[in-house]
């Protein structure tokens, strides 16, 4: 009995590896979505300092645009580093 389990965990072993790697993909997405979602609930906070006066505020915006677009291109950029790897 112990060698059919084994091997049917042998045999199946590909199986394993597109779901995890659909998987990935999936959360990959869904976490892109979630940075942009706060990027943009952070740049609403810039906004609302810059009209408050606060001195921060250009600090705070520079860094939720950096943050927005490292998101936005996170795919783009990993594949240029794999590339050039």
């Amino acid at each position: 009995m112990p060698i059919i389990i084994s091997i049917y965990l042998f045999l199946s072993q590909n199986a394993f590896a597109r779901s995890l790697k659909a998987t990935a993909d999936k959360l990959a997405q869904d976490t892109n979505k979630i940075a942009l979602s706060l990027g943009l609930f952070g740049l609403g906070v810039a906004g609302i300092y810059f009209m408050l006066g606060r001195q921060d505020a250009g600090p705070k915006a520079t860094s939720v645009i950096l943050g927005i677009g490292i998101a936005y291109l996170g795919a783009h950029i990993m594949s240029f580093i794999q590339g050039i790897a």
